[in-house]
């Protein structure tokens, strides 16, 4: 998944128009991901310029000194907030570079303005940060589809497909595909997942992108013990030079404390060392953890396609597992 990202546009939005998807009713009971999907038109197209007429906020009624846990949100709740972040995002006097809090208090009062239920700003907030972790994920496995490019698929298809990838692979069950369907084309969207790609902060879950981070963070920490090592190298010569042009009490209680300064650095270079090592045995053991995982899936009941590409990757685990047998002892 490579260029997931690329040739992603859209045209903007002006404020105060909502990107709407058909939902549930509030009291309606829970709808599977394969339900919610049907109740979408078979080319995935959606209204997204319809507005949210405003509704009346349900009365709080809660009595001082009781509290009350709130139901979990509807997909309404969530159409609503995904279209406040929108807006409030395509905001010119601000966007997303507003500072936090005011950002967070307009988004709520953008939600407020719609929405029925009544919802604290830190419950937004997390909904928000668990829709936008599953659903960039969920974009990295229909971008992998697309770009299979397989013929006779259909829009449908297509989503079926990624969604039988993503519970594959994440191992739940996608439940934000009404979201997905109001970010999808979002110019906004499209640029927060192109800048999450591009500082290596892509909360994509997939196994490989979990690897690459996982190796830039090991790299990372290498040239950092790099540099400490030469900089502790260079402020040792200046030392022994200041330590031989002394000649009185107070040059030795200054190389005194160099001394301890550089104990203190060669300390923290064995300790950042260690954790190296350990990046690179979690490293191994999430390589592993994945191999595992694709080696031991049912590819019975997958499309063929699907089925192809997991058998692909079988054979390639089972290939690596060869070669590092041949090539020395196993890790214990």
């Amino acid at each position: 998944m490579e260029n997931l990202w690329q040739g992603m546009d859209n045209a903007s939005q002006p404020i105060g128009e909502v990107n709407y998807t058909h939902g549930i009713d509030i009291g309606e009971p829970y709808m599977s991901t394969e339900q919610q999907l049907n109740n979408f038109p078979p080319d995935g197209s959606q209204n997204m310029n319809t507005a949210v007429p405003a509704q009346p906020r349900a009365p709080k009624g809660r009595r001082k000194g009781t509290a009350k846990r709130q139901d979990n949100f509807a997909t309404k709740e969530d159409d609503f907030l995904c279209s406040a972040w929108i807006n409030v995002s395509k905001d010119p006097i601000g966007g997303i570079n507003q500072p936090i809090q005011s950002y967070w208090a307009r988004i709520k009062a953008y939600y407020d303005e719609h929405s029925k239920i009544d919802r604290s700003n830190s419950a937004l907030q997390h909904r928000w940060a668990d829709i936008q972790k599953d659903t960039s994920r969920f974009c990295g496995f229909y971008y992998e589809i697309e770009r299979k490019n397989q013929s006779g698929e259909s829009e449908n298809d297509k989503v079926k497909d990624a969604i039988q990838m993503y519970e594959g692979i994440i191992g739940t069950t996608f439940k934000f595909i009404h979201c997905w369907y109001i970010l999808r084309n979002e110019m906004k969207w499209n640029e927060w997942l192109a800048s999450m790609s591009a500082s290596n902060e892509d909360p994509h879950a997939s196994c490989r992108d979990k690897g690459k981070k996982a190796r830039s963070s090991t790299a990372s920490s290498s040239s950092a013990c790099l540099e400490v090592l030469q900089k502790m190298s260079i402020d040792r010569s200046a030392y022994e030079e200041r330590v031989e042009a002394a000649s009185n009490k107070e040059a030795k209680d200054i190389a005194s404390r160099s001394d301890r300064k550089l104990a203190l650095q060669e300390e923290q270079l064995q300790i950042q060392k260690v954790q190296v090592q350990i990046q690179q045995e979690m490293l191994q053991l999430q390589k592993e953890d994945r191999e595992e995982q694709v080696m031991s899936m049912h590819v019975d009941k997958m499309t063929p396609w699907v089925r192809e590409y997991y058998i692909n990757k079988q054979k390639i685990s089972a290939m690596s597992f060869r070669d590092d047998g041949s090539s020395g002892p196993s890790r214990q």
